[in-house]
């Protein structure tokens, strides 16, 4: 059985969720900044993947097995 995961990244205090299709599902957290949304992420079950540099700025990546899409 195949395990499906769910995906996000994190720049400076935006998460962006990732869809199943590919398609960005923009939304925000409301925390008060990058720490507050990293430990957010991690007190709801996301694991990073990688850090990499976008236009100058680290954009953190994120998983988390997904409810109910396993094959």
């Amino acid at each position: 059985m195949a395990r499906r995961f769910e995906h996000c990244k994190l720049e400076r205090t935006r998460i962006t969720y990732l869809g199943r299709s590919g398609v960005f599902e923009d939304k925000r957290d409301r925390s008060a900044g990058p720490f507050f949304a990293w430990n957010y992420l991690e007190n709801e079950g996301w694991e990073l993947v990688t850090v990499v540099v976008e236009h100058g700025e680290h954009v953190a990546y994120f998983k988390r097995p997904a409810e109910g899409l396993s094959e």
